[in-house]
């Protein structure tokens, strides 16, 4: 599977100094209006399905993403080790 610009555009965004607010659980909808994602991936992201996201995204964003949603380092490597990508 290819890599989505927008879901890429929309890790990359919440890396700066607002990010954590813009992606706290009452602002997520708002946030998502800036970016084009597809019905599918706006889906995933709202209900932090990070298994389908993951093949879709740069995997440094992704580790940084999951910092976002409020994992620690040690979750977030759980996390990414589950998912299989094959």
């Amino acid at each position: 599977m290819a890599t989505d610009y927008w879901l890429n555009k929309l890790l990359f965004d919440l890396q700066g100094p607002e990010g954590k607010v813009s992606w706290a659980p009452e602002n997520r909808e708002a946030t998502l209006e800036a970016y084009p994602v597809s019905s599918e991936i706006r889906q995933a992201l709202l209900d932090d399905n990070y298994e389908y996201l993951y093949p879709m995204t740069n995997p440094y964003l992704m580790r940084f993403f999951l910092l976002i949603c409020g994992h620690d380092d040690k979750k977030s490597i759980e996390i990414l080790s589950s998912i299989n990508v094959n």
